[in-house]
């Protein structure tokens, strides 16, 4: 999933810098999360439950989602905890975590230190990107558009459209009730069930009996994200993005994209498929053949012709 987290991340950041604007996107509107703890069910291709819940500085969720990917259906249980300082991710089954630097403080640092031709850059940058995301995802605007209201959970939202996809989030703060689209074959589906104005900071505590793997150089995490962010704001990269842009518009805007049925056939298709089954086959087949051709070597030594 590390490929559509990278996609999703390049889509937030594409909407959260409109034209002309230059504000740092790395910096949290405001410096307290509300209070709130919010119950989810999930439905699409990864059903299950959830549970969320914010105050203070910190943040965590913990869910069980069970899905079918590749001819395989699994269910997974994770846990996270975000604070300014160190993200939080375990696997509950696995018993397996980390510990990594929150890198939005490092980046909305080196965002500050991009002078205003850099920031104007790094938004253009990061619009002709996800240009390419969206001709992969068909229908995917930049700018999302409201389309009304509902109540959720006994609470008001906003409901709005960003291509494909779905958000309903609260008015009075930042707290998605619904959410839904697809990605990468992927249909999701989230909707709070139930949510309360509290913190249930129990779930601030890390899961027992975890192994933690860290990474909590905070100078290296300073350096990666100055590194990372110079780039996004870069003339090189503005000038290969145009040649691209100069290249895919010659080859014709649209060739070669799908139908949605066809979308679809293959989704299912990919869904479907059976990957650890055709790996052990080919493997098989393969020591078949090499059994063959050895076994008719051996025969051609021994069999001479008169």
């Amino acid at each position: 999933m590390r490929h559509s987290s990278c996609i999703a991340l390049l889509l937030t950041l594409a909407a959260a810098l409109p034209a002309g604007a230059q504000w740092n996107p790395f910096k949290l509107p405001n410096r307290a999360l509300p209070a709130y703890t919010v119950e989810y069910s999930y439905g699409g291709d990864m059903t299950g439950t959830g549970r969320s819940t914010s105050g203070g500085d910190k943040m965590a969720s913990r869910t069980t989602m069970t899905g079918k990917f590749f001819g395989k259906t699994s269910t997974t249980s994770s846990w996270s905890l975000t604070d300014p300082e160190v993200i939080w991710n375990a696997d509950l089954d696995k018993k397996k975590g980390t510990k990594m630097v929150n890198p939005l403080p490092s980046m909305a640092k080196a965002y500050d230190g991009l002078d205003q031709a850099g920031k104007l850059r790094f938004q253009e940058n990061i619009q002709s990107m996800a240009a390419f995301v969206t001709r992969a995802l068909p229908g995917t605007p930049f700018e999302g558009k409201t389309t009304g209201t509902k109540t959720i959970a006994g609470e008001s939202c906003t409901v709005t459209q960003f291509g494909t996809f779905t958000f309903c989030t609260m008015d009075k703060a930042p707290v998605a009730l619904y959410s839904a689209g697809s990605m990468l074959c992927v249909n999701f589906e989230q909707t709070a069930t139930s949510v309360a104005r509290t913190t249930d900071a129990t779930m601030f505590d890390p899961p027992a009996d975890i192994k933690w793997t860290e990474d909590l150089d905070r100078a290296r995490a300073d350096s990666s994200a100055r590194a990372w962010v110079q780039q996004l704001a870069s003339k090189e990269l503005a000038d290969s993005l145009a040649a691209a842009k100069a290249k895919a518009k010659e080859a014709g805007a649209g060739e070669g994209e799908m139908t949605p049925e066809q979308q679809k056939q293959m989704c299912d298709a990919l869904k479907n498929f059976d990957l650890g089954k055709a790996m052990s086959n080919a493997f098989k087949n393969a020591l078949a053949d090499a059994g063959k051709n050895a076994l008719k070597g051996g025969l051609r030594g021994l069999i001479k012709r008169p």
